[in-house]
């Protein structure tokens, strides 16, 4: 009988596991764009290296989940005042197209566009792959706003959740900052939804969940929840995001076409979180920093199988 080369096996092997591993369903049912998410971007205002990342994650229709993270860091006090913002939009679009090369193509189930000289960033579904939801991690206090291309939140079943943090939480590292605040400093929290009157909120040294709480009672549709919209998760590979801290305002029913938040307090950040229609959920998520190296072992544990025979094959 012929032996496979382990050289060849070891470059075939990876290509043969993918597909086996991950084919999408037969019957295309989710049409692409179906599902889609507009952020607008703007000039961070906060004057030191903070973090501004946003993790989508969607499924194969009937099939499992797959997520990919952009992660981009922004120094105000480094910046032109007078650039109109287009390239802190262009590093966050390359920043997610980096994220997805860890994915092999047949994972990719999501588009991301950022039109020519628009501080915009476009996130839409493939044909045969629905979004699940979207994260929005900004600590670099820009002013956002977000849509979903001229839809209602509400009539397109979008769930949406503002989870309030300390920038500490992601800045302090211990035996390098003097200290790590527990609470916000002094700035505003301003929330507009559509063209209506915005909700102003005074942050003056208050907790993230005191805050929360009078976004809770000003802004019309939303409650104080204690179990967080979508799932948070921490791995070695995304030190970047923390465990839920306990609350967050959530907007189960927006009857809106879009939502802005600015916040002007440097001790404050904020999750912005937007949960899609998943009819057909699974629990099993896979990571692509995670999936490669199962791969890559399984090609290594065949190589070795195929070349330790072909050198005690019987003469």
């Amino acid at each position: 009988m012929k032996l496979f080369n382990p050289l060849h096996l070891s470059v075939t092997a990876p290509l043969l596991l993918s597909g086996m591993l991950c084919q999408p369903a037969l019957a295309v049912t989710s049409v692409a764009g179906q599902d889609q998410l507009r952020i607008h971007t703007s000039l961070p205002k906060k004057a030191s290296d903070s973090l501004f990342s946003y993790t989508t994650e969607w499924r194969v229709d009937s099939g499992d989940l797959y997520r990919a993270t952009g992660i981009g860091f922004f120094n105000a006090a480094k910046i032109d005042a007078s650039s109109d913002g287009t390239l802190i939009t262009k590093k966050l679009f390359n920043a997610l197209k980096d994220g997805l090369m860890h994915l092999e193509p047949i994972w990719r189930g999501i588009t991301i566009n950022n039109p020519e000289n628009q501080t915009l960033l476009s996130i839409a579904n493939k044909d045969g792959y629905s979004l699940t939801s979207v994260t929005v991690r900004d600590y670099t206090n820009q002013s956002l706003k977000y849509d979903l291309a001229d839809k209602n939140f509400s009539a397109s079943g979008v769930q949406i959740a503002l989870d309030l943090v300390l920038a500490a939480d992601v800045e302090y590292i211990e035996g390098f900052t003097t200290k790590k605040s527990s609470t916000a400093s002094e700035g505003e929290i301003v929330i507009t939804v559509d063209n209506q009157q915005p909700i102003i909120i005074k942050t003056d040294g208050k907790t993230t969940r005191a805050l929360e709480e009078e976004i809770a009672k000003q802004l019309a549709s939303s409650q104080l929840s204690q179990t967080a919209l979508v799932s948070s998760f921490v791995s070695f590979y995304d030190k970047n995001n923390k465990p839920f801290d306990g609350s967050e305002v959530q907007l189960s029913n927006l009857a809106a076409n879009s939502i802005a938040i600015d916040i002007t307090d440097p001790n404050l950040g904020i999750l912005t979180k937007f949960k899609f229609k998943d009819e057909n959920s699974t629990v099993k998520v896979n990571d692509p920093l995670v999936l490669f190296p199962l791969l890559l072992l399984t090609t290594m544990l065949i190589g070795c199988y195929t070349w330790f025979r072909k050198t005690n094959k019987p003469e």
